[in-house]
């Protein structure tokens, strides 16, 4: 412990100076002799080519480097092939691998923190080839009613595969955050549009690294970007808080703003001045088809007498949810929290079991709650007259 303590204090030391510390790399690829290989630096906004070299015929080949602060530099061999480093001050970093399918074939010593992105990626790659592999199984079967308790079970093992990469993330940056390897764990994505790690579902890890990253590297770019980015959720996280109390204190029911199965973002308030049966479903569950039989009888028999329908599903996943919308040929108001059961509009309207339902009258207020069947057709009938 003593050692560790020491180490971070030189660390700290030596990355609060203006000098440059020399960063050796030395790699030798197998089959790559005569391959043109390319230093590229990974920064915040952009990344740029360093220094290129070309291999001998060993494959053997080498850069030297000045760094002030740890910083991620990719090594890119020919056009597709390449390694992702952490380099250190006053590291000497070696490199071997084998040419094809390097950024999967290679070994590193000399620097933990590369070390670490390589685990990082390397279970990362894991995840995006079973998630491939079931979404090509998906998207094959015939969209037939036959098939959905199939399709339900692989969406499921998505949801498995999905989540046990998110808990490898989470628990990578607790058991690491002295080191920047987190920073690369927080901002790692399941693909080019989704981060695995979000302040939506995880803002612990957000707070853990930026600490961390401030207390060891305040004068990093990753370390200024990344409390930038931290002050600006807060800032996102406050101005909902505010409009929560904006909207609460014009009608004092909480505001529900959610995606319909087009993306396009429904407001409970919009609805205001008709009767509305808030309702809240999971789709995907043995039970809810007899529930949306029931709304429609209750929707067929009320809509034209100014009630409509708000429901708010819960269902973890998402391609799954819009497959369920269109077997149960839905026509209401349907809209989907991508928090599913981690709600926090659900909690906020304090439900405390699915399905569960409020009946809201045109003043918006609450009228009637948990009522199914022919106990909802009969409340609606009493305060319709």
């Amino acid at each position: 412990m003593i050692k560790h303590i020491f180490g971070a204090a030189i660390v700290i030391f030596l990355l609060a100076s203006c000098q440059s510390h020399n960063v050796e790399i030395k790699g030798t690829i197998k089959e790559a002799d005569k391959q043109k290989v390319y230093l590229e630096q990974l920064n915040v906004d952009k990344t740029v080519v360093s220094d290129s070299a070309k291999t001998n015929r060993k494959g053997e080949f080498s850069f030297k480097i000045n760094v002030t602060e740890p910083t991620f530099y990719n090594i890119r061999v020919g056009q597709k092939e390449h390694i992702t480093l952490l380099a250190e001050p006053d590291k000497k970093i070696e490199l071997s691998g084998t040419y094809n399918n390097l950024s999967n074939n290679y070994w590193v010593e000399g620097s933990e923190g590369s070390q670490w992105i390589k685990l990082l990626n390397f279970q990362l790659n894991r995840t995006q080839r079973a998630l491939d592999s079931l979404r090509k199984i998906y998207e094959a079967l015939p969209d037939e009613k036959a098939n959905l308790a199939q399709r339900t079970a692989i969406a499921a093992e998505w949801d498995s595969v999905f989540m046990k990469q998110f808990r490898f993330s989470k628990d990578f940056i607790i058991k690491h955050a002295v080191s920047p390897a987190s920073y690369y764990a927080l901002y790692q994505t399941i693909d080019k549009d989704n981060f695995i790690l979000t302040p939506e579902n995880d803002l612990q890890s957000y707070k853990i690294v930026a600490s961390s990253m401030m207390a060891m590297y305040p004068e990093s770019q990753y370390t200024k970007a990344l409390l930038a980015h931290y002050e600006q959720i807060k800032k996102n996280i406050q101005a909902m808080k505010m409009r929560e109390l904006i909207v609460n204190s014009e009608n004092d029911l909480p505001a529900i703003d959610l995606p319909d199965i087009n993306g396009t973002n429904i407001s409970l308030k919009s609805l205001k001045g008709k009767f509305i049966i808030l309702d809240f479903i999971v789709l995907g569950t043995p039970e809810s088809q007899a529930h949306i039989n029931e709304l429609k009888t209750i929707y067929n028999k009320y809509r034209n007498k100014g009630v409509e329908i708000y429901q708010v599903c819960l269902d973890q996943n998402q391609l799954l949810w819009e497959e369920y919308v269109r077997l149960y040929d839905i026509k209401w108001k349907c809209v989907r929290d991508p928090q599913a059961l981690k709600s926090y509009v659900a909690s906020i309207w304090n439900v405390q079991s699915i399905p569960a339902n409020y009946i809201i009258d045109p003043k918006f207020d609450i009228v009637g709650k948990n009522l199914y069947g022919q106990r909802l057709s009969d409340r609606l009938q009493d305060v319709l007259k």
